[in-house]
């Protein structure tokens, strides 16, 4: 809620209410010589009792101003006090209404229902009890650590005679949520669209105000990723640095990945090839991790027999890019036989090779399941 301030101020005594403007003197009174019937005197006692009726309005007019409430409202600490009344209340929309909180989304009704903790042990630290501004100093806890931060208030004339007091800057910090490994994310009780990982700290990009407390900033679950959850802390008035969610891999995928290669392995090793391939050859992204140049004139069909499986690893970074790395190599053996005869009947001779092997490549989702790249 944006307040205009006047441009107008009207002046205000010792104790905070608008001064009353200052009655007419009393007005004087003519003694008549004669008779109390003539015209002049009866003109004199008619204005007397119009200007006694006058000052009894502005009288009146007075009482109703301090009576109604239409003078001085909250006091500017009490206005403090009830700002984080509301964050320990988890009520966004009411710290809204209570101060100009940037049109943040988090200043909502759900903004703080979830994923939220409060400051508590707020304590009034100073005022400049300035005439129409004041900057209060304050003092909390968040997360067990204590902070300072300064919260600046204006009073605004309200009507002819009234004024209230308007918090201007609350309390709070920028939130810079970033991640690549999904397009939205929660950020206490609110869903939004995260920033790019390698955006420039300082560009323009959304940065949502936050209230000081504690946030929980998290990312759902999918074929690929666990759910991540971290927690942000907003105090002082500093910016936090940028929140960079890193995702979390789903126990599950390192088999799931490992089976898929055992597949591919296999698959390779029943071809009798030196140099086994995959339907996909022609892309290079499924291709068989083994083969061998066996160098003779004539040769056999080979048979492959694969002697020890592949250790990898799934590694995930910033970028939600997940790489796959070999951290013990398999080994296959191929056997065949050979012969240097050109024509028949060819002596043969029985041959091995041994051969080590590594698996790379990359982790995707096709058709929302986890596919290995390699």
């Amino acid at each position: 809620m944006t307040a205009t301030p006047p441009t107008v101020l009207i002046g205000y005594d010792t104790t905070g209410y608008p001064m009353i403007p200052a009655t007419a003197p009393a007005p004087r009174v003519l003694r008549p010589t004669g008779s109390g019937g003539r015209p002049g005197n009866r003109k004199t006692r008619r204005w007397i009792r119009s200007m006694g009726g006058a000052v009894a309005v502005l009288l009146v007019a007075a009482t109703a101003v301090r009576c109604s409430g239409i003078g001085p409202t909250e006091s500017p600490e009490s206005l403090v006090r009830s700002v984080f009344a509301a964050l320990t209340a988890h009520d966004g929309q009411r710290v809204n209404e209570l101060g100009y909180c940037d049109d943040s989304p988090l200043c909502t009704t759900g903004g703080l229902a979830a994923g939220y903790q409060a400051p508590e042990h707020l304590e009034i630290v100073s005022s400049d009890r300035g005439k129409d501004h004041r900057v209060i100093k304050i003092r909390y806890t968040v997360g067990g650590d204590v902070a300072e931060d300064t919260v600046e208030l204006t009073r605004f004339r309200v009507g002819i005679l009234g004024h209230r007091w308007q918090i201007t800057k609350l309390p709070g910090a920028h939130l810079d949520v970033r991640t690549a490994a999904s397009d939205k994310v929660h950020v206490a009780g609110l869903t939004v669209a995260p920033n790019p990982v390698d955006v420039p700290t300082g560009a323009n990009v959304p940065r949502p105000f936050a209230p000081p407390g504690v946030y929980t900033v998290a990312a759902d679950a999918d074929a690929l990723f666990a759910a991540t959850s971290m927690p942000v802390v907003v105090a002082g008035s500093v910016d936090p640095p940028p929140t960079v969610v890193t995702p979390t891999l789903r126990p599950e995928l390192q088999g799931q990945i490992e089976q898929q290669i055992r597949d591919r392995i296999s698959y390779c090793a029943d071809q009798r090839d030196f140099h086994p391939y995959t339907p996909d050859w022609q892309t290079f992204t499924q291709t068989c991790p083994f083969g061998f140049n066996a160098r003779v004139t004539f040769t056999k069909p080979p048979i492959w027999t694969v002697e020890r499986l592949p250790k990898v690893v799934l590694s995930v970074d910033d970028h939600a890019a997940i790489t796959v790395r070999t951290t013990a190599a398999g080994i296959a053996t191929v056997r065949y036989q050979w012969s240097t005869d050109i024509v028949e009947p060819r002596r043969w001779t029985d041959a091995s090779g041994t051969v080590e092997f590594s698996i790379g490549g990359q982790v995707g989702v096709k058709d929302n399941v986890p596919y290995w790249v390699g």
